[in-house]
Order: C-alpha cells, then sequence, then structure tokens
C-alpha cells in the first residue's frame, strides 16, 4: 500500500535530502533549489514505513523525488502512484538526476529541454587586459536604485535579480563599474547547504552589451569563487544563446540539460 502525507516544513524531509543531494554526480542546479523551496512537501510510506518524499509544485511539477534503496525495486509503481492520484502532471529533471530521469522517460508523453547547466570544465585565455579599469565590489543598498534600472532592461526570460533586497543583504551581488557607470552585476548564491556549489549569474546594462563585459563579469565571479574555495556552476534557458554563448566565452560547457517532462495527453 502506498501513502502520501503532506508536510508542513521542508526541515521534516531534509535528512532524506542529504542522501538525495550525496547520491546526485553534482550539486542541486540553483533554479530547481529555489522551486523545491517554493514547494509543497509529501513523505511516501509504502507498507506503513517511510520510504522516500517528493516535493511538487502548486502546478504539480514534480522538482524533487527520493526513494530509499531497498524500495528502489518498486520505484516505476510508486511513481506511477504519483500520477494516477494526480499528484503529479509533469516534472523537471536534470539529465545527471539518472534515477527521476529514467522513472520520467518511462511515463511520459511529451519532453522538451527547458534549460542548460554548466560546469566549468576547461580553462580558457580570455584577454581582460583592456577591462582594466572596471572595478567589482559587492553591492550595498546605496546600489539598489540603478540595480533596479538593469533588472527592467535585462533580457525577458525572467528578472535577473529574484529579491534584491535579499541578495544584497546576504551579499551575493557584485556590481561592475567603470568611471562611475554601472556596466553590469553578478550574483553568486550557494546552491545548497551540504555542498559548496555556488552558481553564478550576469546581467548587463544594455548599451554595453556585445562588448565582452558578460565574459569579463563571469570570469571575476569565477575567479573570486575559487579564490575562495568555491564551486562556480551556472546554468541558462534553454532558448537563451545569447547567455549559453557568453558562458562558453568564459570557459563553462553546456554539460547538461534540464528536461521537462509532459505525463498526461494534450
Amino acid at each position: 500500500m502506498i501513502e502520501l502525507f503532506r508536510v508542513v516544513s521542508i526541515s521534516e524531509i531534509q535528512p532524506q535530502r542529504e542522501c538525495y543531494m550525496n547520491e546526485l554526480l553534482y550539486s542541486q542546479e540553483l533554479n530547481t533549489e529555489e522551486n523545491v523551496q517554493e514547494s509543497i512537501y509529501y513523505k511516501i510510506k509504502m507498507d506503513s514505513i517511510w520510504v522516500g518524499y517528493c516535493c511538487v509544485d502548486s502546478n504539480k511539477t514534480l522538482w524533487e523525488f527520493y526513494l530509499i534503496k531497498n524500495v528502489m525495486i518498486h520505484s516505476q509503481e510508486i511513481f506511477k502512484f504519483l500520477i494516477d492520484m494526480n499528484y503529479i502532471n509533469s516534472a523537471e529533471c536534470i539529465t545527471y538526476d539518472h534515477i527521476l530521469m529514467s522513472l520520467c522517460f518511462d511515463f511520459q508523453k511529451k519532453s522538451s529541454c527547458s534549460a542548460y547547466v554548466f560546469r566549468d570544465n576547461i580553462e580558457v585565455n580570455y584577454s581582460t587586459s583592456k577591462y582594466d579599469n572596471i572595478s567589482m565590489r559587492l553591492a550595498t543598498k546605496e546600489d539598489y536604485n540603478s540595480l533596479l534600472e538593469i533588472n527592467k532592461i535585462a533580457e525577458g526570460w525572467n528578472d535577473f535579480f529574484s529579491d534584491l533586497d535579499e541578495q544584497i543583504r546576504m551579499k551575493e551581488v557584485f556590481v561592475f563599474h567603470s568611471d562611475n557607470k554601472l556596466l553590469g552585476a553578478g550574483t553568486c548564491k550557494k546552491t545548497w547547504l551540504c555542498k559548496n556549489y555556488y552558481d553564478i549569474g550576469m546581467v548587463v546594462a544594455s548599451k554595453y552589451r556585445n562588448k565582452g563585459i558578460g565574459t569579463y563579469i563571469i570570469l571575476k565571479l569565477k575567479e573570486y569563487c575559487y579564490s575562495n574555495n568555491q564551486i562556480p556552476v551556472c546554468g541558462c534557458w534553454y532558448p537563451n544563446y545569447p547567455s549559453k554563448k557568453t558562458l562558453e566565452k568564459a570557459g563553462f560547457i553546456a554539460s547538461h540539460r534540464v528536461i521537462r517532462y509532459e505525463f498526461n495527453e494534450q
């Protein structure tokens, strides 16, 4: 018998989340982690024993799915239960989450690529000498309004800053100036508590785009991460080819994808 029980706080599944993360080849990707934080959490019980958990958002999209090893033989049965009982109708799966990806493939009616997930796999020789006049520093609350202006003109996949006040307070935002002109900004945020991966990203003011500033910002954020014993990672939406090229110029490889699976006939 399979049962799901909704829990109030993510802390109630934290021990199993740590097991899940430690079984992955890489740390959780930031967009997934942010969606998990906003999800509904269910503990999974089979024959009166707690065997795993899942995280599902308000649109019934599955973001995390974990089972203890001795019930993995029942993984298809449990996953089918989630679909049949209308707990989920879709899933967003990173390609290095092999178990979830396999289960999604078993039951999918449609699939598409949502995003690229990058890892820093190569060294690049990218001259930054022409940018010697650019300064980099942590953003302060005095930068808030000018950063909001950049946010408004950022390319329209989503707003670049998810919560600018909080990101400044947490020292996750860097500003890049030349002659007191704000060229762009970068972010550096830890993706998950038990891993040392930091998601980096950048936004460039519209009149300074296509001048190599974006690549420069990513390189400086990479440098900052390594100097603090952090592992830099990044991602971008699948249609955002300009961001993909910028990240690749800075030495990142799109080694993984986020795949969206639909489980119902459209």
